[in-house]
């Protein structure tokens, strides 16, 4: 792992995360060397099943928890003792999905001091492609071609789509190990009955991940996970060599996870010498891994020396602190173009919207006082505002809103998600309302944002309701009552008037200043 050695503090004191899956909770403590490398000082790990509990019961047991607070405090003595200077936590999807999570985590913070962060499935996949890219570097699989990157955990699988290394497509499927293992603890059938249901499930997953990303194009297949990496030691004899990753054929692969299937867990224990209840995730996680392999064009399995906790390591030794969505930019906005070419948009006229809206966006700063952060979903939204018309015309921007809401964009949180849907539904028609339950269900700082947004949106398609990309620039002038678009533009624009005259309603409700509208002839 490197940093950038610009960015990083001087002198770099121990930083530390915490990852809490769903077998484990496990710690990494690092320095960043001169020359930006992240240097592993210490490592621990302590078996905790969270998983077990969330995904038999829906909520982490007592004694299950205790278990938790104690591992944290070995953790937390660690820490004391390397005298760590930043730490960040995070739990994914046993705790995400526990009734009872907020209690865990309080007894954590009162016992440790450590602060817990739930984070979604789509920051796991970003913070798990930042440290693949930090580990494969220009790397074939992520210089060239189209890559499938693939995590099956204990609780789910994160899948990626990658063309040249960027990320278009992702998402979180119910296709972890442990997940999968409690749904058929009590399926009390043979063996082969067993693995016969678990790989039915595994393939009716696997087609609903094909559904949304285009797997058949994937001429790499990149994966991670400790039982990828188990499986991959075993058969560094057949293709891998040294460097960042190992590289095993298709075929031995598919050879080998076939083989382990066939055996039961104990048999696993004795032939490889694994502890039960790590040969107890082996085979969903190989087989989940072989049928997503076997759905792409790969010849070879790449399986680097990455894992989340590289990729929080990567952001926290960064400058100041962890990255955020808007340093993946570009990575964000081919995932959304992606995601509107699914949907067969109007990409002219969204790329001008989301042009003129964070133009809008821009110049109205001193009016809004909104981060960077919302600049970029404003654009997402801008990009994706007329999805819905895919499901029908009338009432699209409903459409739109449901679509956005149910979808994944890379490097976007549920969270964020929630605020572009609804800031894309409100591009049209009705001004958010109470009787909006969506909209509504946002927290009063999240409503606000939305509105502000919303009320740019609308104005930049107005600028655009022909469709003809006419608009060639637009300027923000400031009189005493209102805010004047000076407009430059070719062809007649008197449908872009009147819908800027139209919805220029939420603008007037959300920042006091009506807007108008100015032609002006291009500067000499």
């Amino acid at each position: 792992m490197t940093a950038d050695p610009a960015a990083l503090p001087r002198p770099a004191s121990p930083v530390a995360v915490i990852d809490m899956g769903s077998s484990a909770i496990r710690l990494a403590v690092a320095e960043v060397a001169p020359d930006g490398s992240v240097r592993i000082l210490d490592r621990a790990s302590r078996s905790v099943f969270l998983g077990k509990d969330t995904f038999a019961m829906g909520r982490i047991s007592a004694p299950t928890m205790e278990a938790a607070v104690r591992a944290c405090e070995g953790f937390r003595r660690i820490m004391d003792e390397y005298k760590v200077s930043r730490c960040r936590a995070v739990a994914t999807a046993a705790v995400r999905e526990a009734a009872n999570r907020d209690v865990v985590l309080d007894r954590i913070r009162l016992r440790t001091g450590l602060a817990v962060e739930v984070i979604d499935g789509s920051e796991e996949i970003r913070l798990t492609y930042t440290a693949v890219r930090g580990a494969l570097g220009s790397h074939e699989v992520l210089a060239s071609g189209t890559t499938l990157l693939v995590e099956v955990g204990g609780g789910s699988a994160d899948v990626s789509f990658l063309r040249s290394g960027e990320p278009v497509f992702s998402g979180t499927y119910p296709l972890g190990a442990l997940r999968m293992r409690q749904t058929l603890a009590s399926w009390r059938g043979t063996h082969a009955r067993r693995l016969r249901l678990l790989r039915r499930h595994i393939h009716g997953v696997v087609q609903e991940v094909k559904r949304g990303m285009p797997l058949a194009e994937a001429t790499h297949f990149v994966a991670l996970g400790g039982d990828v990496r188990f499986a991959a030691g075993r058969l560094a004899e057949e293709g891998a060599g040294p460097g960042p990753a190992r590289s095993i054929p298709k075929e031995a692969f598919v050879r080998f996870s076939d083989e382990v299937a066939e055996r039961t867990d104990e048999q696993i224990v004795e032939t490889y010498g694994l502890p039960l209840v790590e040969a107890e995730t082996l085979v969903p996680a190989l087989l989940a891994a072989r049928e997503l392999l076997a759905e792409t064009a790969a010849e070879r399995v790449t399986v680097p020396e990455a894992s989340l906790r590289d990729g929080l390591l990567l952001e926290l030794v960064g400058a100041g602190g962890p990255r955020r969505a808007e340093d993946f930019t570009h990575q964000v906005l081919a995932s959304a173009g992606a995601l509107g070419e699914k949907y067969r948009y109007d990409a002219a006229h969204a790329r001008k919207v989301a042009d003129i809206a964070v133009r809008l966006f821009d110049g109205l700063v001193s009016e809004h006082g909104l981060p960077a952060r919302d600049r970029l979903l404003l654009e997402v939204a801008a990009l994706l505002h007329d999805i819905g018309v895919y499901i029908q015309h009338i009432g699209h921007h409903k459409h739109t809103h449901y679509i956005l809401s149910v979808s994944d964009v890379f490097g976007l949180t549920r969270d964020d998600m929630a605020v572009v849907a609804n800031v894309a539904r409100y591009h049209r028609r009705a001004l958010p309302q109470r009787a909006h339950l969506p909209y509504v269900s946002l927290d009063r700082e999240t409503r606000v944002r939305v509105n502000k947004l919303a009320a740019l949106l609308r104005i930049a398609n107005a600028l655009d309701a022909d469709h003809a990309q006419k608009l060639k620039d637009v300027r923000l002038v400031p009189e005493e009552d209102a805010w004047i678009l000076e407009i430059e533009g070719a062809g007649d624009l008197t449908m872009e008037r009147l819908a800027t005259a139209a919805r220029a309603d939420l603008f007037l409700e959300t920042f006091g200043k009506r807007i108008g509208f100015r032609e002006t002839e291009p500067e000499a």
